[in-house]
């Protein structure tokens, strides 16, 4: 053992050489950053940000590929299988913690196959209704819904999404009972709330902010701990009435585990680069976002904390999925 451990120690500046090394040849190709969402999705835009912004720093390309379906599961798969050499990146979200808390059986952890790299936004969701139905808050909702058991549906962005939480949670939370309606994303879903085909969606607040000023829809709630920047006369449903409720997220970019720490730092010191920039605070906030601290502790935070938030409110709101 004690022969061991000399070799260990004694690889131990080679390794940092090496590293060194990996962070003075990188990039040496084009690094991709894949986004689990369609072209205009937030993961899509947050992505095309760090794209830009990185290409135009060092001078090399970075370009967004989008990978589409199963809730963003196939674009975590292939990002966490990807070579850990710093080429290839992913602009996660929350949406990790609640792929591994719905499907253990993944063969992969949408967690812990991913290091940090920085935090760009928190977000949460907003709770909309038609705006002919004859409710004006959430506890006009609950006592609605409530006098008409299984006549409601809720739309999600798909199955497994943080819109689907968060009806299953509120339904869980109230003893209402309503039908699942998913769709492939927020705005067909928005589509079907205006129209009146389903009741109530608990989606994305940047899409819902400019259909809400026309009167196209109305705000009830968004489901975070603390209001919306972009809506603050708006209550969080906790506020209206059942206190404890949270269904919150973050989107940030992180790497594939085993990517060189030299790397990910020059990386992590890009992103606290661009989260000051005003364009780049502006295109966030117009969102609906509010801004995330791009440090390398803060992301690991946020991270943790969706673990634990969304595997209770998995367990609370009953949810099983095949």
């Amino acid at each position: 053992m004690p022969g061991v451990r000399r070799r260990a120690l004694a690889a131990l500046p080679a390794l940092a050489l090496a590293g060194h090394a990996a962070a003075q040849d990188w990039p040496n190709r084009p690094v991709r950053i894949i986004a689990p969402a369609p072209a205009g999705g937030a993961s899509d835009i947050y992505a095309r940000i760090c794209a830009q912004k990185m290409g135009e720093m060092m001078g090399k390309p970075f370009v967004v590929e989008n990978r589409v379906g199963a809730a963003g599961r196939i674009g975590m798969e292939q990002a966490a299988r990807a070579a850990p050499d710093g080429h290839t990146l992913f602009l996660g979200s929350a949406a990790i913690a609640l792929a591994r808390a719905l499907y253990p059986n993944l063969g992969f952890d949408p967690v812990g196959d991913f290091v940090p790299v920085g935090l760009m936004a928190r977000t949460q969701q907003m709770m909309v209704v038609p705006p002919d139905l004859p409710v004006s808050d959430v506890q006009g909702f609950i006592a609605y819904a409530r006098a008409r058991p299984g006549q409601l549906a809720y739309a999600s962005s798909g199955v497994g999404n943080p819109p689907h939480l968060a009806a299953e949670l509120f339904r869980a939370m109230t003893g209402t009972e309503m039908t699942h309606v998913p769709y492939g994303g927020d705005t067909p879903a928005l589509v079907d709330v205006m129209a009146g085909r389903v009741q109530v969606f608990f989606g994305s607040v940047a899409p819902a902010l400019p259909l809400r000023a026309a009167g196209r829809l109305r705000a009830l709630a968004v489901s975070g701990p603390t209001r919306s920047p972009a809506a603050p006369e708006l209550p969080t449903i906790a506020e209206a009435g059942l206190p404890g409720y949270n269904i919150s997220g973050w989107f940030g970019l992180l790497a594939p585990r085993g990517t060189p720490q030299p790397v990910i730092l020059q990386l992590n010191a890009m992103m606290i680069r661009i989260m000051a920039m005003e364009d780049v605070q502006a295109t966030l906030l117009k969102g609906g976002a509010e801004l995330g601290d791009p440090s390398l502790p803060a992301m690991e935070a946020a991270i943790r904390d969706s673990v634990a938030v969304i595997g209770n409110a998995v367990r609370i709101a009953g949810i099983r999925v095949e």
